[in-house]
């Protein structure tokens, strides 16, 4: 009967926590949040995989380290899970805003200086891994969440 009553508490506690735990301050102000962006597609293993993971590599990190819109970003993979495909790239703003907030000239001064010109076989060689990147990337799939940051581990 014991063993009953406390799973049935610990159930309790797991499925409404918002309701168990009491929140501090004032409950006028917000809680500061950031916004979190995930976009995830699959990438069968062998040579496709190679050529989006150097796509990520070469252009879209680089790119999305130029952006001061976005706070944080990590390209995510499986080490253990339901799918060893998926790839997931991770993007941190600070406000909802900042998701469609243009990167104006950082980011034209980073594709400027490394982004090779057309007509160039180094350009080409982008090209190519952008085609194969966007042959996965184009049936991925989006979510937006909010990370209430002063329940986070900083």
């Amino acid at each position: 009967m014991k063993k009953w009553i406390l799973s049935l508490a610990v159930a309790g506690y797991l499925i409404a926590p918002q309701f168990v735990v009491a929140q501090d301050g004032d409950d006028d102000e917000a809680p500061e949040t950031a916004v979190v962006t995930m976009s995830k597609f699959k990438v069968p293993f062998g040579e496709d995989r190679g050529k989006v993971m150097d796509y990520i590599e070469r252009v879209t990190a680089p790119a999305a380290r130029a952006n001061p819109n976005v706070l944080g970003f990590y390209v995510l993979t499986h080490n253990y899970g339901a799918d060893s495909r998926d790839v997931i790239l991770v993007r941190v703003y600070s406000d909802f805003s900042k998701i469609e907030a243009p990167c104006g000239e950082p980011c034209r001064t980073w594709f400027e200086e490394n982004f090779p010109e057309e007509g160039t076989p180094e350009r080409d060689e982008i090209s190519a891994l952008g085609e194969v990147f966007g042959k996965y990337y184009a049936r991925h799939s989006d979510e937006i969440l909010t990370s209430h940051l002063d329940l986070a581990k900083q």
